[in-house]
């Protein structure tokens, strides 16, 4: 705004001249005079409406597609180090793959069939069986008492994998 001051001065200056000499084209002259002022005017009630009117801004900012990235990839890690400690031993397949198993077949019962698994394990055994994801998302499973015992293989990581996306 206070760089507006004197433009609108040097403008009135100027055009002021021209129009008490103006004798012939006085007519070009005002029209000129009357634009100037008018886009001057304009500017001004630009400047006064966007100083005075709130901003808008949001409550939640959208989020970053870098920040999802990272966020994937993490996931993507966390996933693959699971697995990995899944064929270590049984304490690391509870421990590791347990909870992102359960996760799975608890969204997936409750996407695809209404069954809640903590509320009617029964059903929740009906639709998934017997299988790899069962035997680790099971409400009776207990965890291992020590370090030892047998991790799953390659082939009954497949197995599972191949049980969750069925599910």
């Amino acid at each position: 705004m206070k760089a507006l001051a004197p433009i609108a001065a040097l403008i009135v200056v100027v055009l002021t001249p021209a129009l008490a000499l103006a004798s012939r084209g006085h007519g070009l002259a005002l029209l000129v005079y009357t634009l100037v002022a008018a886009g001057f005017g304009l500017a001004l009630l630009v400047e006064l409406l966007s100083r005075a009117l709130p901003r808008k801004t949001f409550a939640w900012s959208p989020p970053r597609r870098a920040e999802e990235e990272k966020q994937s990839i993490a996931q993507f890690e966390k996933i693959e180090r699971a697995l990995a400690a899944a064929s270590w031993n049984e304490s690391h397949l509870h421990e590791s793959m347990r909870p992102l198993v359960r996760e799975i077949v608890i969204a997936r019962l409750r996407r695809h069939h209404r069954i809640d698994l903590d509320r009617a394990p029964e059903r929740a055994h009906a639709v998934a069986g017997d299988g790899y994801a069962w035997s680790l998302v099971r409400p009776e499973r207990k965890p291992p008492l020590g370090p030892g015992g047998r991790g799953w293989s390659r082939r009954e990581l497949e197995g599972l994998l191949n049980e969750l996306e069925g599910l």
